[in-house]
């Protein structure tokens, strides 16, 4: 599990996210739904102290807020990415005969 602090708006709000956890976020999104699996990621790795702040912060009449949401997401991905450098690495052209 990877602790993680992320800061909303003047508000740190831990979370601690498993490799397991970012892969259920991955397998609940479906082609027309981002928004509710981001947030069930958000709301299952938020440290229990925290949950009431990230909710405040995130909900907007009730409803999640996708661009927050969105935002908050991608930001730990990165975070518990591995820090892996991935590129593509083209092939060179072969000489014209």
């Amino acid at each position: 599990m990877s602790k993680t602090t992320v800061t909303i708006a003047d508000n740190d709000i831990e979370f601690d996210v498993s490799v397991d956890d970012f892969n259920q976020y991955l397998n609940e999104q479906m082609p027309n739904d981002k928004v509710a699996p981001a947030f069930n990621f958000l709301s299952r790795t938020v440290v229990e102290k925290d949950k009431e702040t990230l909710k405040k912060l995130v909900l907007t009449g009730g409803k999640p807020n996708g661009m927050i949401v969105m935002q908050v997401a991608g930001v730990l991905a990165a975070e518990v990415g591995g820090g892996v450098n991935i590129s593509l690495k083209k092939p060179k052209p072969s000489p014209e005969k």
